[in-house]
């Protein structure tokens, strides 16, 4: 079973991700922010996926993901946004899958079984 690590600072938006995913099979858990998202990884080693929405005050999720990949590589990182500044890639292309909010729970699925 894989267990996900939804990340998102709207709580509503990151509650829902976290019962659509339990509803289809998935051990999902949430964080409200990036930090948060760093601990939960660092106390639950078995996390194997995080879904993180990208526009989040603090550590934004482009900056989550490097973390992640540079502390927990083998962790499989998707990125959401409704919106995304083109300004914050730096001209550079996203090296993380990536979901379009507001996304539809079949899509995230595929993303999480790839």
């Amino acid at each position: 079973m894989r267990r996900v690590l939804v990340v998102d600072d709207e709580a509503d938006v990151a509650d829902l991700a976290e019962m659509l995913l339990a509803a289809h099979g998935m051990d999902a858990m949430v964080a409200y922010s990036g930090a948060a998202a760093l601990e939960m990884l660092a106390a639950h080693p078995d996390i194997d996926a995080v879904i993180s929405d990208v526009m989040m005050p603090g550590m934004n999720g482009l900056e989550l993901a490097e973390r992640i990949a540079g502390s927990y590589p083998a962790v499989k990182v998707i990125l959401a946004s409704g919106y995304m500044a083109p300004s914050m890639f730096n001209g550079q292309a996203i090296k993380q899958l990536f979901i379009a909010k507001p996304y539809r729970i079949d899509q995230l699925l595929r993303l999480l079984r790839t």
